[in-house]
């Protein structure tokens, strides 16, 4: 009788700490998902030539500019002051495979921009309310459009649409701090 008892009480204390665990996970949705290849000095800035006859021209980098929109679909709010929401995107082999034949080296690793004149860049809703919608955005540079010593000349349009095609074979990762929440992946259809 005592081994029964026993043995109901810890399946009861199994079952209350698995739906407590559950419960506390964050319910994020990936609710809107497009990739860009964008040239534009008005929405996304520039940069100021520095060097040779050119110098003190503002250019404008081409970008693979990723939107996403994400909704916490929990009752608690995810993200602090000190651990803030943030995403980083994990790219397929192929996908890094197209980046290095069409960039010289995998966009998707910040120190491939070492010595390239470009970098990257994000905007985040670091902190997501319950039942409310987050927008974020991560941008790539690819290159400008005058021959510099400044920074890499721009891929051919054919060699952009490539990039772009492939651009969402890959996995959206969503991370508080450093531990990841939740991952997505781009390549599966809305």
């Amino acid at each position: 009788m005592y081994l029964k008892r026993l043995f109901v009480l810890l399946t009861l204390i199994s079952v209350i700490a698995i739906l407590t665990a559950c419960s506390s996970e964050p319910s994020l949705e990936l609710t809107n998902k497009k990739v860009e290849i964008i040239n534009d000095k008005e929405r996304l800035g520039y940069m100021t030539l520095q060097q040779g006859e050119k110098a003190g021209q503002d250019v404008a980098p081409t970008k693979l500019f990723y939107t996403f929109s994400i909704k916490n679909t929990g009752s608690k709010i995810i993200g602090k002051d000190v651990e803030l929401l943030t995403l980083k995107i994990e790219p397929s082999q192929e996908l890094v495979t197209v980046s290095e034949e069409v960039m010289g080296f995998n966009i998707f690793n910040p120190e491939g921009y070492n010595e390239t004149g470009l970098g990257y860049g994000h905007t985040f809703d670091s902190i997501l309310g319950p039942n409310v919608e987050g927008n974020y955005t991560l941008h790539y540079d690819l290159g400008i459009d005058i021959e510099t010593t400044e920074a890499l000349f721009v891929p051919s349009k054919e060699q952009l649409e490539k990039l772009q095609k492939h651009a969402l074979e890959a996995t959206l990762i969503v991370m508080l701090g450093e531990e990841e929440l939740v991952r997505f992946d781009l390549s599966e259809k809305e």
